[in-house]
């Protein structure tokens, strides 16, 4: 984008080539010590071509954007969450990884895996290994016309649990409870109904949802999560009790982050940063949510982690590109396998 070109809905205000390469150095600098910095510093370590004078009058401006802020401790300035935006969508170059990373991801994923599970419970170990935050991986909601086959196993005359195994040949388990008896002859009968009529390609879908939904209404996507105690590990209890609370229950910390991406614009097949703020969580102001959304059978899955808004954005964001590309292609072998079955 051109220095003169402004970001989409005014964001920003025109920035000139001169302010972008002193904020660029700026926040580097940050991101890698966690410091501030100064004019003399910034034009003997990123050899930029400009007096500390002049460095000091466009730090003044940027500080006028509200792209800087003063600390109380030096003269230095640390970004804004508004520096960070800045940053991340009009300077930030996304980090390839090398011949060797990449070879060390693959080799993950060049293992045969048949079930969706194993895959996305494999990138969430992977990502929370290659940077030691929390890695979070959520995979789709299924739809009901994506059921292969439905096992009913009884339990006692009053329970059973159903056994769901989806075309991608992932596998769902969900209780029933019965208000009168229902013995394991009639059990199994209601097995093979449900099972012939999902092979009965003539029966119209709305036909198969009847008989099932009492099993069935749509099966909610897993979420795998790895290393969510460590990254809190060094705060006070009393700082983050929300946090805590969230993310000891599996169920709210999916909704949290399902509706972060429903609730704000996102690039498929892009990297995407939320900061913690945005998640409206008292103590998840100072991380961010890398990630990048998936698209499989037409519903999106999420593939990222939360770590310290003071992160390696280029490294991380090039990492989960990397990622989500062989997650796809490993999907991809799934889905035509399972096609290749159903023939």
């Amino acid at each position: 984008m051109s220095a003169n070109k402004k970001l989409k809905k005014g964001d920003f205000m025109v920035v000139s080539d001169r302010e972008k390469l002193v904020l660029s150095a700026i926040i580097d600098f940050y991101l890698l010590s966690g410091e501030t910095i100064g004019s003399r510093t910034l034009v003997k370590k990123y050899n930029i071509d400009l007096s500390s004078a002049t460095i000091r009058n466009v730090m003044s401006d940027l500080e006028d954007m509200g792209f800087i802020s003063k600390t109380h401790t030096s003269s230095g300035r640390i970004p804004t969450d508004k520096g960070y935006k800045f940053y991340l969508e009009e300077l930030l170059k996304i980090e390839k990884l090398s011949r060797e990373e990449q070879a060390r991801i693959n080799s993950v994923y060049d293992i045969k895996m048949r079930e969706l599970d194993s895959v996305l419970k494999k990138t969430s170990m992977l990502l929370s290994k290659l940077t030691n935050y929390v890695g979070i991986v959520i995979e789709p909601t299924h739809k009901k016309e994506k059921i292969k086959k439905v096992e009913l196993v009884h339990i006692d005359d009053y329970m059973a649990m159903a056994v769901i195994v989806m075309e991608n040949k992932s596998v769902r388990t969900k209780k029933i409870f019965f208000e009168e008896v229902c013995s394991q002859s009639e059990l199994l009968k209601l097995s093979q109904r449900i099972n012939n009529e999902i092979r009965n390609s003539s029966v119209e879908s709305h036909e198969i949802e009847k008989i099932i939904d009492f099993v069935y209404s749509e099966v909610e996507g897993k979420l795998f999560l790895e290393n969510s105690s460590e990254i809190f590990k060094d705060k006070q209890v009393n700082e983050i009790s929300d946090v805590l609370d969230i993310f000891s229950k599996r169920e709210k910390i999916k909704e949290l982050f399902e509706e972060a991406i429903k609730s704000r614009p996102f690039k498929e097949g892009e990297v995407n940063v939320i900061f913690g703020e945005e998640l409206a969580v008292k103590g998840l102001e100072d991380y961010s949510f890398v990630y990048s959304v998936y698209n499989m059978d037409n519903s999106p899955g999420i593939i990222g982690v939360m770590g310290p808004k003071r992160m390696s954005y280029s490294k991380t964001m090039g990492l989960i590109q990397h990622v989500t590309k062989e997650v796809n292609k490993v999907i991809k072998e799934i889905s035509n396998e399972g096609d290749s079955d159903g023939r």
